[in-house]
């Protein structure tokens, strides 16, 4: 679990809460139902016409599993097991493959089951998975674009929604006893907008901007890993590998050799 993102929620939601609180002792004043139907209800009409259902839906499964889901990206562990089957190698391609069963990053894996195989080039592995590394970032990007661009409808609805609010507000004028009338009806008009900032800034677009830094970090792992099965193909010396895969790293984050 990502003990970050679920704080920053926690977080959000308690000062949004005590913030509320103080402005009021009852709570359910800002349980406004005109609001919560146009702000929510005009965000999900908004997102359904801008991307299809099916990805929209799909963006619930993307938060669990990439945000709040645990996602620490292990730059050292795939550098030490890219030189332990550097090692292997020197044995032959059998070592390699009985290796694959002990891998857990899905790329690195699929990027070792090509050297594996024997019929690649290491010209040929490098586009290969440069291709396949296009691929996953453009997908990647793809989701956190979508939160960025959902994350700009909250507040135009809200907007809306305390546009009908100022309408029926401006109904009363010329009622009787509208001058007491006035103040509770431009508050409960206000909440849509309330809703739709807090929408926005404490749920999409933190979202968006988690997935893209985490994007940002996988990307560079999968290059590392590019560059690692390169070399592994070409059996380069392991003192070349680690040093190469290194670069990668910030000095603090390197692997080094351990003494003998």
């Amino acid at each position: 679990m990502n003990f970050s993102s679920v704080f920053g929620l926690i977080f959000g939601v308690t000062i949004m809460y005590m913030a509320l609180e103080a402005t009021t002792p009852d709570m359910r004043f800002f349980l406004d139902f005109h609001g919560i139907l146009i702000v929510v209800g005009g965000t999900a009409a908004a997102a359904s016409i801008s991307f299809p259902l099916i990805k929209v839906l799909s963006l619930l499964k993307v938060f669990i599993l990439r945000v709040l889901g645990r996602n620490k990206v292990d730059f050292q562990g795939v550098v030490s097991q890219l030189l332990e089957l550097n090692k292997k190698a020197s044995i032959g391609i059998t070592a390699i493959n009985d290796a694959l069963p002990g891998l857990k990053h899905a790329f690195l894996k699929e990027a070792v089951s090509l050297v594996g195989s024997g019929v690649l080039s290491e010209k040929e592995i490098r586009t290969a998975l440069e291709q396949r590394l296009k691929t996953i970032e453009s997908r990647y990007m793809h989701e956190a674009n979508m939160f960025r661009t959902i994350g700009r409808f909250p507040p135009a609805f809200g907007l809306l929604a305390t546009t009908l609010g100022m309408i029926g507000l401006l109904q009363k004028i010329g009622q009787p006893d509208s001058q007491k009338l006035i103040g509770p009806a431009m508050s409960v008009g206000l909440i849509g907008t309330l809703y739709g900032i807090a929408l926005a800034n404490l749920v999409f677009i933190p979202i968006a901007e988690n997935l893209t830094e985490r994007t940002q970090d996988e990307i560079a792992l999968r290059r590392m890993i590019v560059e690692g099965v390169v070399m592994l193909k070409s059996q380069v010396n392991p003192i070349t590998m680690r040093e190469s895969l290194n670069s990668f790293l910030l000095p603090k984050d390197r692997v080094i050799r351990k003494a003998a």
